[in-house]
């Protein structure tokens, strides 16, 4: 579901000859029948039941089937084996739709509250926004045109700067058009620092070392002089610029209104006040900070982390239990004494203390402070979540990919990944390839600041985990009138990461003893020589990806399209998956008969020991209906 074309499904290396394919799906393609082999118990389980030809319910028989629209669990050869098998079948067919109907009357849309911390690391994978090779480029001849076009892209309610940099970084190389990219994020610390990030990739663009210490100042939680002296010139410099200048100091890069670019200054000025000296008394002390965050951290949280380290293998897994102590983040190994400073740009308020609006840029506003704390100030503590870690957001298999060689350390590794990203990233920019359009409006009110800004629409629309919050129905309805109606490739992608929340038995720890049973042994199958070898244990975020789960979320998507949502009403009937496929319009592309082609409909978790994954992420990609594509 997550392999690259052309690449293998276990390994994901390109095969040096021919493929060896998967005898009863059409889509898996490995190396090597070992390769095939040691994926056969996780494959069969997933993709293979997902794209490989059905069994009969009724006769048993393998083969080309259709399925009971009433539940989508159950698939016959013809209408004869579907009438036969009816009287057994209809109580779990009536059963699974009153459950779906029962389960969009308790949907809970989580609060669009504004979260203790803001996302400055990420909670997912990096995304290509594009991959024009297997879209717009995917099916004839690529015109001059096509070389030369525009792209515009919103990345709604996630205005994390590692999409963009990737999508930048993995234009192909004759593409000669510009990228336009809209952030749209109401949280103005993660906007403050990705602008501040933007005007140091451009004001000391001649600076060799320049993407190397952005990288650095991104992910590590104490600094060397240098990096630290590039933060305080960079915030004198921004407290008091104008939007304009802004723009024509970043050479177009970064496009921001006077009113927004407020918000922004306040937190500049509040980064540049800390004292980040690490051997002063009156530091900001973010090491203390950082480990009273994970000894205080719920016993979910520390089950997590525990799992984490455990899945990873034993040399790795040593550097690891090394950083959650150190928390560094550069090029090469270093000391102590090497990083005096503390990183500001990971530090904000505590939002659950300090107020209860659901817009954060009012607090920066407030002129006197709320009853519960201090009136002199907001005070700006680390605000990076105990699960929040640099490895979860960049692919460990394209990290590994691009090393070529052995690293110190994966700290060191990853640096050295994204460095050259962002080095890609930098010469777009520098040839004015990359616009980059700031927006702190809440997600819902963005589609009436797209009318007033008169920005063109959008051939790409990221929604990250909205869903959880809004709906399908509200998300969809928001912004399918911003796609760009002239590509055909033109899509929304939606997430969802809570959805499981709603319908427990998708969880693997739910299952009866016997189910458990099978979906370990599977696992064993698959991994006993890797464990062997590797030094790895069994978890049970290990074992979720051998149990397919995914009847289970459709049904959570058909009761997501029943329920109500912000003005939107609910459905009188449940709808079939067919219908919610063409809900609004539009055409979901069903991840039953083939992968995405943005954003993968799940990840492979054990191939990714470095990535901190559940497993349970679901993407949806969601074309306008005269696409083919």
């Amino acid at each position: 579901m997550d392999v690259s074309p052309g690449h293998c499904w276990r390994c994901e290396r390109i095969p040096a000859r021919h493929s060896v394919p998967c005898s009863r799906c059409p889509t898996a393609k490995y190396c090597s029948a070992s390769c095939r082999d040691e994926d056969g118990a996780r494959h069969r389980a997933v993709e293979c039941e997902l794209f490989g030809e059905k069994r009969c319910s009724a006769c048993g028989k393998l083969g080309k089937t259709h399925e009971c629209s009433g539940c989508n669990n159950a698939w016959y050869c013809n209408t004869d084996c579907q009438r036969r098998n009816f009287p057994t079948h209809k109580v779990q067919c009536r059963q699974t739709r009153e459950s779906i109907r029962e389960m969009s009357t308790k949907l809970s849309r989580l609060t669009m509250l504004y979260g203790d911390f803001p996302q400055y690391f990420g909670n997912t994978m990096a995304k290509d926004f594009l991959q024009l090779p297997t879209n717009e480029w995917s099916s004839k001849q690529v015109t001059e045109g096509e070389l030369a076009r525009d792209y515009h892209v919103l990345s709604a309610g996630c205005g994390d700067l590692r999409n963009t940099v990737l999508t930048a970084a993995s234009l192909p190389d004759k593409y000669r058009g510009k990228l336009h990219v809209t952030l749209n994020d109401y949280d103005p610390f993660l906007m403050a620092r990705n602008v501040l990030f933007l005007f140091m990739l451009v004001r000391f663009a001649d600076a060799d070392h320049i993407a190397s210490s952005l990288v650095t100042i991104w992910y590590s939680f104490h600094l060397p002089k240098r990096e630290y002296n590039l933060i305080k010139i960079s915030l004198k410099e921004l407290i008091l610029i104008s939007a304009q200048k802004l723009c024509d100091v970043t050479r177009g890069l970064v496009c921001v209104t006077d009113e927004e670019l407020l918000y922004l200054s306040i937190v500049w000025e509040k980064w540049q006040g800390l004292e980040c000296r690490r051997d002063m008394k009156t530091s900001i002390n973010l090491r203390q900070q950082r480990k009273d965050l994970l000894q205080n951290s719920d016993q979910q949280t520390k089950e997590e982390c525990s799992s984490y380290l455990k899945g990873i293998n034993a040399r790795d897994r040593r550097q690891m239990e090394k950083w959650f102590e150190h928390g560094l983040f550069l090029p090469c190994e270093a000391k102590e004494r090497d990083v005096p400073f503390d990183n500001p740009t990971l530090t904000a308020p505590k939002a659950s203390t300090y107020w209860v609006d659901k817009d954060a840029c009012l607090l920066l506003l407030r002129k006197e402070a709320p009853p519960a704390m201090p009136k002199e100030e907001f005070p700006f503590t680390l605000s990076i979540g105990p699960k929040l870690i640099p490895f979860t957001v960049w692919d460990c298999l394209r990290v590994r990919e691009h090393s070529g060689r052995s690293f110190s350390s994966p700290m060191v590794m990853y640096h050295s990944y994204v460095t050259d990203l962002l080095q890609k990233a930098k010469s777009l920019i520098l040839h004015g390839r990359l616009h980059i359009h700031i927006s702190l409006a809440n997600c819902l009110d963005f589609p009436s600041q797209h009318r007033t800004l008169q920005i063109p629409n959008y051939d790409r629309i990221f929604t990250s985990n909205l869903a959880d919050y809004l709906g399908f129905p509200k998300l969809l309805k928001s912004f399918k009138p911003l796609l760009n109606t002239s590509n055909d490739y033109s899509v929304i992608v939606t997430e969802t990461m809570k959805w499981f929340d709603s319908i427990p038995t998708a969880y693997v720890r739910c299952l009866q003893a016997s189910q458990l049973e099978k979906v370990k042994k599977d696992y064993c199958h698959d991994m006993f020589s890797s464990c062997q070898t590797k030094g790895i244990e069994n978890t049970f975020n290990s074992i979720t990806e051998y149990y397919n789960n995914t009847s289970h979320f459709i049904q959570y998507l058909r009761a997501d399209i029943t329920a109500d949502g912000p003005g939107v009403p609910a459905l009188q009937d449940v709808p079939s998956f067919e219908t919610v496929k063409k809900y609004n319009g539009m055409r979901m592309r069903d991840f039953r008969k083939g992968p995405n082609k943005l954003a993968p409909f799940q990840y492979r978790l054990n191939a990714r020991d470095l990535n901190m994954l559940r497993g349970y992420v679901r993407a949806l990609e969601w074309c306008l209906p005269k696409s083919d594509s």
